[in-house]
């Protein structure tokens, strides 16, 4: 077998043309320490290979640049009040969409090549030629296989939602050197392929309960991605049959809303909860790769005197994002939701450093503030609440001085599929079963059924998906879906109000794989 540099050359289209030279490919070589001997010849190669696919998709939460891209630019969102510490190409750029969100964003390449180096090695996964030795290995493959076709899928659906305007990632017959042609594919190619990998992916995936584990494709995946995807086409019927097939899978359970996004038992605890059917996993064992979410939105309580960082209020503050006065209208008190996912309030707990008058476990009130910092000041946004989605406990050893964190990255939960099977119904006509979905989730929220919608209509779907999936991650795409994206980011997001246009409906594809492959760039950049 040829050497493992040469071999991976040869192996990737698209990841080729993502740097000016082979030194980046050399250097992925060297630092994932692939043996030329375990690469696609056996299953050992296949596991390592699916591996990175793995790694390099989930390593664009460990760039405290870009950790949260997917949150940002959205009605749910505004900057919190040190976004401003973060690079302009960053999340910066990708909230307030100023000028930083550029072709020239070496953010917005990292995510590019990130995901391509990706679908490379999914393209090797599917084209291996192992001849397997007895009736399990041959299963084993087939799972592989399968797993590549579902990672494959999520990784051109995230592309394209993005994008638009995508290169598809081709493995290149032994032999033959790479090329600088990589034409941009019309949409319709990239969705036909999508569903044609979840298709393909769903006969041999397992359902989750008979998977390795919250980080491994099962069939619930497969189904969720082509529900996405045919949502994105306009085809309802089978948008909502996929979703379904999520639902009745009996892999899955919604939780008790406490449950969800903790990290009681570790691991193999609530991270592994049946409620989720894709996270990227971390593990405290490896300190060198960790993710970059847990502080994003917290605020800078602990610069208020007589309040202490501590674990319960929320860690080390970095106040890069906060949730928006639109997305708080949405909520009323009875919602279960929001005494579970949000922080509220914040405490005094500093006995040394008590302002006069107050005593421990008063809550911090906006006068408290003002009274500090006075009534025109910054610091006022201290304590304004915020989401604890992402938030981590010292469950895996996090101290109060730490930014970075290792609990998994949940990228799919249950409750995604009754949101968008509701939607879907809903859209082909049928909205007896949309309210049943969507009461059910509703139902959790309140802990009963006196809060039943008895119909719907498009903004309704959309407050409840927000209150449901809110800083998730789900919400860009959506709003693009739907052609709102533009107008609800002026209406709501008041840092991105005055720079967002039509052009920012998609990304810039990045100049350095514009000026190689030689394609048009994207509109307006």
């Amino acid at each position: 077998m040829k050497n493992l540099t040469k071999y991976i050359i040869l192996s990737l289209s698209v990841v080729f043309l993502l740097s000016s030279c082979e030194d980046d490919i050399l250097d992925l070589e060297q630092r994932d320490g692939l043996p030329a001997s375990l690469v696609l010849n056996n299953i050992e190669g296949l596991e390592a290979t699916m591996f990175q696919v793995y790694e390099r998709a989930r390593a664009v939460h460990e760039n405290m640049q870009i950790s949260m891209y997917k949150q940002c630019g959205t009605d749910l969102v505004k900057s919190g009040t040190n976004l401003v510490d973060v690079n302009a190409g960053g999340m910066l750029g990708m909230n307030e969409y100023n000028s930083g969100l550029s072709a020239s964003s070496g953010e917005i390449e990292e995510i590019w090549n990130a995901y391509y180096a990706s679908l490379a090695n999914c393209n090797r996964v599917i084209g291996n030629e192992i001849v397997p030795n007895d009736d399990a290995e041959a299963a084993n493959i087939q799972r592989f296989i399968g797993e590549a076709y579902a990672m494959r899928a999520y990784l051109n659906l995230e592309l394209v939602q993005r994008w638009d305007n995508i290169p598809l990632s081709k493995l290149l017959p032994e032999g033959e050197e790479p090329t600088t042609d990589a034409p941009l594919e019309d949409k319709s190619v990239i969705y036909d392929l999508i569903i044609s990998d979840c298709k393909a992916a769903i006969p041999l995936l397992q359902p989750r309960s008979n998977t390795t584990g919250v980080g491994a494709p099962s069939k619930g995946l497969a189904n969720l991605l082509l529900a996405k995807a045919y949502m994105d086409l306009g085809n309802w019927a089978e948008a909502a049959k996929a979703a379904d097939a999520v639902v009745n899978d009996g892999s899955y359970e919604l939780q008790p809303l406490d449950n969800i996004f903790g990290t009681d038992g570790g691991k193999t605890g609530e991270e592994s909860n049946n409620e989720i059917i894709l996270s990227w996993v971390f593990d405290p064992a490896i300190s060198n790769r960790a993710q970059r979410t847990s502080q994003m939105y917290v605020p800078l309580y602990d610069r208020i005197g007589g309040v202490q960082r501590t674990m319960e209020q929320g860690g080390r503050a970095w106040s890069r994002l906060s949730p928006s006065d639109y997305y708080w209208s949405l909520f009323d008190e009875e919602d279960g939701r929001l005494e579970a996912w949000h922080k509220l309030h914040w405490y005094f707990d500093d006995e040394a450093n008590l302002p006069e008058g107050k005593q421990l476990g008063d809550i911090v009130t906006d006068e408290d503030v003002i009274e500090q910092f006075g009534v025109d000041a910054i610091q006022r946004r201290y304590i304004e609440p915020t989401t604890t989605k992402h938030w981590e406990d010292g469950t895996y050893g996090r101290t109060v001085g730490e930014a970075e964190g290792y609990r998994n990255i949940i990228v799919y939960r249950y409750a995604e599929a009754f949101i968008i099977g509701a939607e879907a119904h809903w859209r082909n006509g049928d909205e007896g079963r949309a309210l049943q979905l969507i009461n059910t989730i509703r139902d959790r929220a309140y802990g009963d059924s006196t809060h039943h919608l008895t119909s719907l209509d498009q903004e309704t779907i959309l407050e409840e998906h927000a209150r449901e999936l809110g800083h998730e991650g789900h919400r860009w795409a959506m709003l693009k879906r739907l052609g709102l994206l533009v107008d609800r980011v002026k209406m709501y997001n008041p840092n991105a109000a005055p720079n967002i246009q039509p052009k920012h409906v998609r990304w810039p594809i990045p100049q350095s794989f514009v000026d190689l492959a030689k394609v048009s760039q994207n509109e307006g950049y």
